[in-house]
């Protein structure tokens, strides 16, 4: 009798709160940090590929890396979880956090967060189109001063601006709404 309480219509209340737990708590941010590595590949340098491929997402029950290898980005895919292994994840690590970092050796070049150091590398034919000008001495990869040969494939400071123009909290705007309407 009491079990026949924990039914309505069909639905059993404790998977219906297991689906909304691990959806609100785990699931969507989840596909938030899936969404920003996605953006940052599309938004950043892409010479090789390998940049592009470095990005990872920390999350509370694993790491997921991408390849570091040369070639087109391929998205990361964290994997899902129930609401049981949420409420584990939350007991023992005492809140869920995701982590977005990238392991390239040059990273903080890339995201033009410090001075550009040319290195020999193999002149490949880049994935992206490529802008052309004169980078001043000691300066990031994406300031150019008038025309030379230096050459760049992202937009100057484009790590910063995708955080500062707000195309971050987009991102996990449009992530939770999904999220939320999903449940309804």
């Amino acid at each position: 009798m009491a079990r026949k309480g924990f039914w309505s219509g069909g639905i059993n209340i404790f998977q219906e709160l297991d689906r909304v737990t691990a959806t609100t708590i785990y699931n969507a941010p989840k596909r938030c940090a899936e969404l920003v590595v996605k953006e940052l590949q599309e938004a950043g340098p892409a010479w090789t590929g390998k940049f592009s491929n470095s990005w990872q997402i920390e999350a509370p029950d694993k790491t997921v890396k991408g390849t570091g290898a040369e070639g087109a980005p391929k998205p990361l895919i964290t994997p899902p979880l129930t609401g049981q292994q949420v409420t584990r994840s939350i007991l023992t690590t005492d809140k869920i956090v995701f982590r977005i970092s990238n392991f390239s050796p040059y990273a903080d070049q890339a995201t033009d967060l410090a001075p550009f150091v040319p290195e020999d590398f193999e002149d490949k034919t880049p994935l992206k189109p490529v802008e052309y000008g004169r980078r001043p001495v000691g300066g990031t990869r994406g300031q150019f001063q008038g025309n030379g040969g230096n050459r760049r494939t992202a937009d100057p400071d484009w790590f910063t601006g995708y955080a500062r123009a707000g195309k971050l909290d987009k991102a996990v705007e449009i992530t939770m709404d999904a999220a939320m309407r999903s449940l309804r």
